[in-house]
């Protein structure tokens, strides 16, 4: 299934590996330099809310190294906006920062309480203290507050499911997940989207898109959303054998995210993503880029990448146009 490939930090030389990567990108080193600006900023958050202590990261999953990829990963569409593409770098390693507190219970000071308030995003983050007050401080960063209050909406539902081992609650708690995804998203393309195995569509919480465009000048819902069905497969499958190893996945084999799913998934966002971006847009070098980055993914979603970011058969007759109609 896995393509066999080591994962960037466990490469013999990953530093230079990370740096060939970097290299297929047009102005990949002011990329790097606005991501690092990025990261001190959320340096200097942490230290002014008294959070310095714990650090900018504070994942057994993900080190320092796998978090600027993904804020890189943000920045290539903002191409010469190097401002955004800083908004872009705080709000993932902000993201990834406080989604250690809704992944780790032993973290937060009422576990429970987290469950509580899952129906409203901003009671939760108030009632998690100087911890929440990141999430507020994300809000307060870009122009499209709701789309990060969303993001974070999504992501407690994923550390809500995850940690979940009674199977009757995840099965409330991912259905309720579909309700809170669906926000501003086309009605007909999220009828659609119910049709998906909702385990497997759980996984989007890990893609959240909408943390990137809430930095951008536009955003659509739907648009976010489509890009969140080809990405979370990738996201979900990076991290999946080391959570399940050591034991912060909680799905059983009957309730587990299929793989077959997730092409479907992919497909789905595919179908309507091919009308809007041309192979070689910096939106396609975008997902050519995570294809290459995250080296252990099943060849059957590396295939799906593929096929778009080439431009399948469907360009020879689909009207390149927008992704508004889904009637």
């Amino acid at each position: 299934m896995n393509t066999g490939e080591p994962r960037i930090e466990q490469t013999e030389n990953a530093k230079a590996h990370l740096k060939s990567l970097y290299r297929t990108i047009p102005r990949w080193r002011e990329i790097v330099a606005a991501v690092r600006a990025g990261e001190a900023e959320f340096q200097h958050l942490l230290a002014e809310v008294g959070l310095l202590e714990f650090g900018t990261s504070l994942s057994a999953v993900h080190p320092d190294q796998d978090v600027e990829v993904h804020a890189f990963v943000l920045g290539i569409v903002s191409e010469d906006r190097w401002e955004e593409i800083q908004t872009k770098s705080f709000l993932t390693y902000a993201s990834h920062w406080i989604d250690d507190f809704f992944d780790s219970p032993d973290r937060v000071l009422d576990p429970a309480q987290l469950l509580r308030d899952r129906h409203c995003i901003h009671r939760a983050l108030a009632n998690m203290g100087p911890v929440g007050a990141v999430g507020f401080a994300m809000g307060n960063r870009v122009p499209h507050p709701e789309a990060i209050h969303k993001t974070l909406h999504r992501m407690l539902y994923g550390g809500l499911v995850q940690r979940s081992h009674d199977y009757a609650e995840r099965q409330k708690l991912v259905r309720e997940y579909q309700d809170v995804a669906a926000r501003f998203v086309d009605v007909p393309l999220f009828e659609r989207i119910r049709e998906l195995q909702p385990e497997a569509y759980w996984t989007t919480n890990k893609s959240v898109l909408e943390i990137s465009n809430a930095a951008e000048r536009e955003l659509d819902f739907t648009t976010a959303e489509l890009w969140n069905l080809v990405y979370a497969p990738a996201l979900y499958y990076q991290d999946a054998d080391e959570e399940r190893a050591r034991g912060e996945l909680s799905f059983e084999d009957k309730d587990e995210p299929r793989l077959c799913e997730m092409v479907k998934m992919i497909r789905l966002g595919a179908e309507h993503l091919v009308r809007a971006y041309q192979p070689g847009s910096p939106q396609m070098r975008q997902l050519e880029f995570v294809a290459r980055s995250f080296g252990n993914l099943p060849v059957e979603v590396l295939n799906e990448y593929r096929s778009l970011w080439e431009g399948p058969a469907l360009r020879g007759v689909a009207k390149v146009g927008t992704v508004s109609d889904f009637a």
